[in-house]
């Protein structure tokens, strides 16, 4: 193999390097085949096709069973074909026989990192695909939300905190309770609260009112101002908007400001608790 720099011949030599090593910045994909097997002729032009649609976002390491009979005895191989997939210097799934493309695609993409190609999606203006992207990664991986984290933190950049907020309102509530996501997204719904203030009605309760007073103080960069009603507002009602307030507070003692106005507002959350 080896005409693409991410389809590669394995060998006993090279596997604590080639796979297990670099399973530990992203999935390795090892094909345990033989030439005398007419399933594994089979499998082979099926593997390199979704290893090229991925990219290099998976390593495909072809090992040929007939010249490694050693090592493949060591890891177990007693059947071919056999897919084996690398993560963090260890095997963490496999798939035997004979698969279709499709199957093939679904078995990669649970181990694909799909951040890049919804930066990608953006870069080229397509902003719906790029989010529905970032959700499907989410919906798959929950433990692994970077892709709506990165496509959130563009919008941002490019002032569309509107459109960042419903990328990260519209994810599984699983999703959301990751740390920089949780954070983000409660930092951004005061933003669009603020934005929005001239044609809300009037607030339904105290701790709304408190919350939309911390949205216009961050507004203004007025972070300690803020603090002051978003702890107020939990006071009052700690769970309304599932417990946005405590959140928003949390989120902005994160931001950068001055030394006098973090002690603030850390010595506002200390006395929350």
């Amino acid at each position: 193999m080896g005409v693409l720099s991410y389809i590669v011949d394995g060998s006993a030599e090279n596997f604590p390097r080639l796979v297990l090593e670099n399973s530990r910045r992203g999935p390795v994909a090892v094909n345990f085949w033989s030439p005398r097997a007419g399933p594994c002729l089979v499998l082979m032009p099926r593997l390199v096709r979704v290893a090229q649609e991925y990219g290099g976002r998976v390593l495909l390491v072809m090992l040929n069973t007939d010249d490694y009979g050693e090592l493949a005895a060591r890891l177990g191989i007693r059947a071919l074909p056999l897919v084996k997939i690398f993560r963090g210097g260890a095997e963490v799934d496999s798939l035997q026989g004979v698969q279709s493309e499709p199957e093939l695609r679904a078995f990669f993409g649970k181990y694909a990192p799909c951040s890049d190609a919804v930066v990608d999606a953006y870069g080229r203006g397509e902003l719906t695909q790029a989010a529905r992207l970032a959700a499907q990664a989410a919906l798959e991986r929950p433990g692994d939300p970077e892709a709506a984290l990165r496509v959130a933190r563009l919008l941002v950049l490019g002032k569309r905190p509107r459109e960042a907020f419903s990328l990260l309102d519209a994810l599984p509530p699983q999703a959301r309770t990751h740390g920089e996501i949780a954070s983000l997204h409660a930092h951004l719904a005061l933003i669009v609260m603020a934005l929005e203030e001239d044609h809300a009605p009037p607030p339904a309760s105290e701790a709304e009112a408190l919350l939309r007073a911390a949205a216009m103080a961050v507004a203004r960069d007025d972070y300690v101002g803020a603090c002051e009603q978003l702890v107020a507002s939990a006071a009052h009602d700690s769970g309304f908007r599932q417990g946005l307030a405590a959140q928003a507070a949390q989120a902005l003692a994160a931001l950068p400001m001055a030394c006098e106005a973090r002690e603030r507002i850390e010595t506002l959350l200390a006395g929350r608790h």
